[in-house]
């Protein structure tokens, strides 16, 4: 896993937009993870650059969406569309369907993700990490940090109902690129740096299990 300091976002969004770029040039279908939050913004950014010729061999799927009617104002698949996420010609795969129960979202996103991984010729994660050390929708010792077998899992975790892929799923990504950025973030990310510790206890502990992996922040310590 390799960590680079930086002040801000664009050294991230530059890597992981000509990570996407160079596999789609290679002719590869690429599957790409996005996330919620601050992560939104960036994924905007990315797929500004990627040309109308190369969005056809791109799919798109979220890591983690908060359960809901399609389009409620908490959804990240939503609040990804609101910021103006230009998808031109790749295959948008979202989480949520109408009249849906939150049973039958967690087999269609198993479904979904089951599939969408099987016609991935590379799969790339964009996540974010939290100030407690999660990934994607994985909390510390939530129900989804103890998954061992299933793509997806959906648990309640107040004020949410929480659909995310498991470490099974992220186990199965290629290149991740994760930004945590914030002074609330120095603490979890001191232990990321220094501790190899259960990822049932710090999700974000997956990214060292993975072939290739980035983690850019302005709250590392330089010299780990």
């Amino acid at each position: 896993m390799k960590y680079i300091l930086t002040a801000g976002w664009d050294d991230g969004i530059a890597d992981l937009t000509q990570h996407l770029v160079r596999e789609l040039h290679a002719g590869q279908q690429v599957l790409w993870l996005v996330s919620g939050g601050s992560n939104i913004e960036a994924s905007v950014r990315v797929m500004r650059t990627i040309s109308v010729r190369l969005s056809q061999q791109l799919s798109i799927m979220l890591a983690d969406e908060r359960y809901g009617p399609v389009g409620h104002s908490a959804s990240n698949w939503a609040q990804l569309l609101a910021a103006g996420f230009n998808a031109k010609q790749a295959r948008m795969l979202p989480v949520l369907a109408a009249d849906q129960t939150f049973e039958q979202a967690i087999t269609d996103y198993t479904a979904l993700a089951t599939e969408a991984f099987e016609q991935a010729d590379t799969i790339v994660a964009q996540l974010g990490i939290g100030e407690d050390g999660h990934i994607a929708g994985i909390l510390p010792d939530s129900t989804a940090a103890h998954e061992s077998t299933a793509l997806v899992a959906g648990y309640a975790s107040p004020p949410f109902k929480r659909l995310t892929l498991t470490f099974p799923a992220l186990r199965q990504v290629n290149a991740a690129y994760a930004f945590a950025f914030g002074a609330n973030k120095r603490a979890a990310l001191a232990t990321l740096q220094h501790q190899t510790v259960e990822p049932a206890e710090q999700p974000a502990q997956v990214l060292k299990q993975l072939p290739e992996a980035y983690l850019y922040s302005d709250q590392l310590e330089e010299n780990a």
